[in-house]
């Protein structure tokens, strides 16, 4: 049994064969027959393989099993209390993604009620969970029955049964919660929580996500992990004191990849379903502390948040269960005291007390925690509206029974008639709450929303809306939340230095009175009428933008004053789909042609019809001037004015005028804030339009920090092939040209994670590779600067390793090497790393080393470091290297003289040696080049002999003459004259002794 357990809990376990599966329940099944001890253990280590979300046809043959399994053991089973109860929870949630497949559907649906019918005291102990598994399939007709009986007639059920209550108020055990996460899941997931710090956990979410996430089917997923983080991991009191990231932290990013509303609705119905029933007695205060924290953090960065999470507590307290709603509200109260009491937050009244919080966020909270924040002044008579009032609470309206709010599983149109009110009513599936009729009556909040908030928005009947984000500035901000969308949170060097303070809230009606706005009329009013209708017209609204605009700069009206009306009317409207937020579909796949522009594009629009003028008019200032006031205040023009710009206008002229309109801040500091805002709120666009943004700004683009942190922050693979074939292509340039710069931003990268450290060096390889001068100013920088450890900064060491493999050697490049291993206190690691470096040159460019070598042993470096850093690596790697390179780098090392000794050889044995091989055309010019300089060297000397030779040949040629027959003597002389040739003169004299062979046979016969 313990190796089939162990077979049962492996992580590979979706890598085993449908036939070895096959025959591992029906060895169960014969094990379960003979009742031997700890089959229930490997059946329900098996029940956690079957993945929720998961329609593969792997997946649903083990469901298959599993089903037919249980189904034949049915009675064996029923023994076993935790499988029964085990057996139902994981039925129940796999009922709503199989709802395709209708034998296995029907099969699992008939054996979780048959369960539930005949052992519902075995499933009561699953909890309040299983209330809410049953409300996510209780639209089936085979739970529809079932759930009334549990509404109406508990006793038919179990005589101990007293009623929904008793589930609601009992928590549920852990061991229920972690069975739909897999053993796989479940190890990633624990490493993510126990080991990442909170500012690199963001690429391992991400992973997460793609790989068990990604399918439209695994949506549901979504609850169980959010159930499993909060009632089941725990974290330690070591975890809790480190960097490592917070549950919260964690909660927060793995929000953002909902799309669906009925998933955001039962994600966070997931998250906060401990605080509906509360009891200190039975439950434990970390089962509450992630929801209390995300709530508390995110009110300064994520206010959309915050507010989001407040509305729905409220409106989950009065809708859940109207008969319980007061017990509801004190437990959720009881929660949010306890946590206080406890110091999970010292206290509430930072989140009260916020300006982004408007009046409706705090009368939801005095509304739901009385005890601890004071009641909400009531407004003026003259402030007060009809839509200020709280709508009146209508039970039907309450009750979420509408059909097209429910997953395509759940919905079936054969349902029976309604039964009469049970005592205690709940909406049957929880999904998203139906605002048109309980919420849309109270004021809009203020808060300007990111995409990320459609995924809460939508459920509030805003379908297909995007808002534009809102995000800080302020560097030093100590009370700000911790970045759970992005790492790092915002980059320092990116932020903007704002001229002037930020505007004060003031409202719309207010500022409409200033007198400077009196020349627009009614066309204001009627602007913020038109913005705040059910039904916008886009068309008049893009019209009246354009009006107002052209009003505005031909008048003197208060720039402030038009900036704060509107900034409020971006805070209070809820704006449509932006231009930016279609490509970003596009580009994922998902684009929709029904999108339209929001209240932000009209603007831009508008703005840039003045903002293109060759000269900076006084309507050009004014219209940037607005720009920057509604920066100020809050809205986020800067990567929108960018985009339009550079993308839509091809005019960056326009964005750089912008950005001068800021006293304090240059173009690189705005370029590095509005790039990370783009990439941390479209991704994919983000990496599209860099090309385009490093033509336009070509000075200011390279050799940032904050554009390479942005550009390394989400990078996949597939993108840094992207981006290195862009920057072998040259366009693009991430590092720059500076020596200073280059370093700064290496050194930097140093402490990044590591998996954004490896695509750097992937980048920095892809610009930098080759350039010998570039790539010895790294090496110096980290082998002799930074003192380089391999063992500690590994990513680092393999990027320098292949910049320094892939140029070739020289001595600019040997010195730092050589250095390194003199000073390095890590003298084993530093051999290691500089004999890794001369073993790839020694087989890619030998005879370049070689040469190298020789030219570096007489040089400034000493001979003896030299000869120690060889010998070393000719020691350590002496079975890499062969005889032959052990002795050719010997040889290159042994100095040369340093003068060198020219021997002339004897031209005519090169004149006879010549005679026998072939000569080409340019090796006879070369000789015979050769041949004269050596001639006209030697020239004066046979000149001299000449002078001396010449007159004894002349006497003694006399002396033969008188003392020999003249009639016999002359005529053969000059007979032999004839026969050498015509008669002697002085030039031939000349020739003569030309040619020491000729002179010296000359010598010899006289």
């Amino acid at each position: 049994m313990t190796r089939l357990k162990l077979l049962a809990t492996a992580h590979r376990f979706a890598w085993v064969r449908p036939e070895v599966c096959s025959q591992l329940f029906r060895l169960l099944s014969e094990l379960v027959k003979v009742s031997v001890h700890g089959v229930d253990q490997v059946v329900l280590a098996l029940t956690r393989q079957v993945r929720s979300g998961d329609v593969t046809q792997g997946n649903l043959k083990l469901c298959w099993l599993m089903v037919q399994f249980a189904q034949a053991n049915y009675a064996s089973l029923s023994t076993f209390p935790v499988l029964v109860a085990t057996t139902v929870y994981m039925l129940g949630r796999l009922a709503l993604d199989h709802s395709r497949i209708p034998d296995l559907h029907a099969a699992e649906c008939e054996l979780a009620v048959q369960l539930l019918h005949e052992r519902f005291h075995e499933c009561c102990m699953i909890g309040r969970d299983l209330v809410r598994m049953l409300q996510d399939v209780a639209r089936i007709p085979v739970f529809h029955d079932l759930w009334q009986d549990i509404l109406q007639r508990p006793q038919s059920l179990s005589p101990l049964f007293a009623g929904i209550e008793q589930l609601l108020w009992t928590p549920m055990p852990p061991m229920f919660l972690a069975n739909r996460i897999t053993y796989e899941m479940e190890t990633r997931l624990r490493f993510i929580l126990e080991n990442l710090p909170a500012t690199s956990y963001s690429r391992n979410l991400m992973w997460f996500v793609q790989r068990y996430l990604s399918t439209p089917e695994s949506e549901s997923l979504f609850s169980d992990l959010i159930r499993y983080i909060i009632g089941v991991f725990h974290p330690s009191n070591a975890v809790l004191a480190s960097n490592v990231v917070p549950r919260y932290v964690f909660l927060g990013g793995l929000l953002r990849f909902i799309r669906s509303p009925v998933v955001a609705a039962n994600a966070k119905l997931a998250l906060f379903y401990d605080w509906l029933f509360y009891d200190p007695k039975s439950d434990t205060i970390m089962n509450i502390e992630p929801g209390v924290l995300i709530i508390a953090q995110s009110v300064d960065k994520y206010t959309f948040m915050t507010a989001s999470f407040i509305e729905f507590l409220a409106y989950e307290s009065d809708a859940y269960s109207p008969e319980l709603a007061p017990a509801i509200r004190g437990s959720i109260g009881l929660a949010m005291q306890d946590a206080v009491e406890k110091g999970v937050i010292p206290s509430i009244m930072p989140i009260y007390e916020h300006p982004r919080i408007e009046v409706v966020i705090r009368q939801n909270l005095y509304h739901l925690f009385p005890q601890l924040v004071p009641p909400v002044p009531e407004p003026a008579p003259s402030e007060a509206s009809a839509d200020d009032a709280e709508p009146a609470k209508n039970d039907d309206a309450m009750l979420l029974d509408s059909a097209d709010m429910l997953p395509p599983a759940a919905v079936d149109s054969e349902l029976a008639p309604e039964p009469p009110k049970p005592a205690v009513e709940l909406p049957l599936p929880i999904a998203a709450p139906q605002s048109i009729q309980t919420v849309s009556a109270m004021p809009k909040t203020s808060i300007a929303l990111d995409p990320v908030s459609r995924m809460f928005q939508e459920e509030f009947g805003i379908v297909d809306t995007e808002l534009v984000s809102e995000v800080p500035t302020d560097a030093n901000n100590t009370n700000g939340i911790s970045d759970m969308t992005a790492e790092g949170g915002a980059l320092e060097d990116a932020a903007l230095v704002a001229s002037a303070e930020p505007l004060p809230e003031i409202s719309v009606e207010r500022t409409l009175e200033d007198t400077s706005l009196w020349l627009f009329g009614s066309t204001l009013q009627t602007f913020v009428d038109s913005v705040a209708a059910a039904e916008p017209d886009v068309k008049q609204i893009g019209g009246l933008v354009k009006e107002i605009v052209d009003m505005f700069v031909q008048s003197e009206a208060s720039i402030s004053a038009i900036a704060r009306v509107l900034a409020s009317i971006f805070s209070d409207s809820l704006d449509m789909e932006d231009v930016e937020t279609n490509a970003e579909l596009a580009m994922a796949g998902e684009s929709d042609s029904g999108l339209e522009h929001d209240l932000l594009h009209y603007i831009l629009t508008a703005a840039a019809e003045y903002a293109h003028k060759t000269d900076m008019t006084n309507s050009t200032r004014r219209v940037l001037q607005l720009l920057v006031q509604l920066t100020e205040a809050k809205v986020d023009v800067g990567f929108r004015w960018l985009l339009h710009s550079v993308i839509n206008a091809g005019k960056p002229v326009q964005y750089a005028r912008y950005v001068d309109q800021y006293a304090e801040s240059t173009l690189q500091a705005a370029l590095v804030r509005d790039l990370g805002m783009l990439q941390e709120q479209f991704p994919s666009l983000f990496y599209a339009v860099l090309p385009q943004i490093y033509a336009a700004f070509p000075d200011a683009f390279p050799g940032c920090h904050g554009v390479v942190k942005s550009v390394v922050a989400l990078i996949d693979q597939l993108q840094v092939y992207r981006l290195s074939s862009l920057i072998a292509r040259g366009q693009l340039q991430l590092f720059g040209h500076r020596q200073a710069t280059l370093t700064a931003i290496i050194g930097i990268t140093l402490e990044s994670d590591a998996f954004e450290q490896v695509c750097f060096w992937q980048l920095l390889n892809a610009e930098v590779g080759g350039d010998e001068a570039r790539v010895a100013g790294i090496a110096h920088y980290l082998l002799l600067e930074k003192k380089l450890d391999p063992a500690s900064n590994s990513k680092a060491a393999t990027g320098l390793l292949t910049l320094l493999k892939a140029t070739l050697p020289t001595p600019s490049l040997l010195k730092p090497l050589f250095k390194y291993v003199a000073t390095t206190e890590a003298s084993d690691a530093g051999v290691d790393f500089t004999g890794n470096v001369l073993t790839a040159w020694l087989r890619t460019s030998k005879a370049a080393l070689l040469n190298v070598l020789s030219e570096l042993a007489p040089s400034a470096l000493s001979t003896d470091v030299v000869k120690s850093v060889v010998s070393r690596w000719l020691e350590r790697y002496s079975q890499q290297l062969d005889e032959k390179d052990r002795y050719e780098i010997q040889q290159a090392l042994v100095p040369k003289p340093t003068a060198l000794v020219i021997e002339v050889p004897d031209l005519s044995s090169i004149e006879r040696s010549s005679e026998h091989r072939p000569v080409t055309r340019s090796q006879k010019a070369k000789e015979d080049n050769e041949r004269k300089r050596r001639i006209s060297n030697s020239q004066p000397i046979a000149r001299q002999q000449s002078r001396q030779e010449i007159p004894k040949r002349r006497k003694n040629n006399s002396a033969d003459l008188e003392g020999s027959d003249s009639s016999s003597d002359v005529p053969m002389t000059r007979g032999r004259r004839r026969r050498n040739g015509r008669s002697l003169t002085a030039g031939d004299d000349n020739q003569c002794y030309q040619s020491s062979p000729i002179f010296s046979s000359a010598s010899s016969s006289d």
